[in-house]
């Protein structure tokens, strides 16, 4: 059974015991990472809240920002509230991991056939 690392109003982050990939569910979308990926998308997330910090808009609600991704011409919409959501959750669960490894390191990792990217290596 995966494990519960992380969830807020907008979504979850759990670890597949068998891959140790972390699956980031939130609003409709679900991601597959592994650990350096998930650092990557950390990054991507801070970088992108710390912008938008730097400029405020009159309409809060509004759908405007976009998150970049790795993939070409692939970018992800939110409103500030949104991004805020997420930035905790990735923060959050970023911060149990850190813990984890301080206490012992995670679970190792194996073959999972139901997981979405099961087979490979979780690094």
């Amino acid at each position: 059974m995966a494990k519960f690392l992380h969830h807020n109003a907008f979504g979850y982050c759990v670890r597949c015991p068998r891959t140790g990939y972390l699956h980031l569910c939130f609003g409709p979308v679900a991601m597959a990472l592994t650990p350096v990926e998930f650092a990557g998308f950390r990054e991507s997330v801070a970088a992108t809240a710390y912008q938008v910090a730097q400029h405020p808009v009159a309409d809060a609600g509004a759908r405007c920002v976009a998150l970049r991704t790795p993939a070409e011409r692939l970018a992800l919409v939110f409103t500030r509230a949104e991004l805020a959501q997420l930035q905790e959750l990735v923060e959050m669960t970023a911060l149990l991991l850190e813990t984890e490894t301080l206490l012992g390191g995670p679970p190792p990792a194996g073959y999972c056939a139901g997981c979405p990217r099961g087979g490979g290596d979780p690094q």
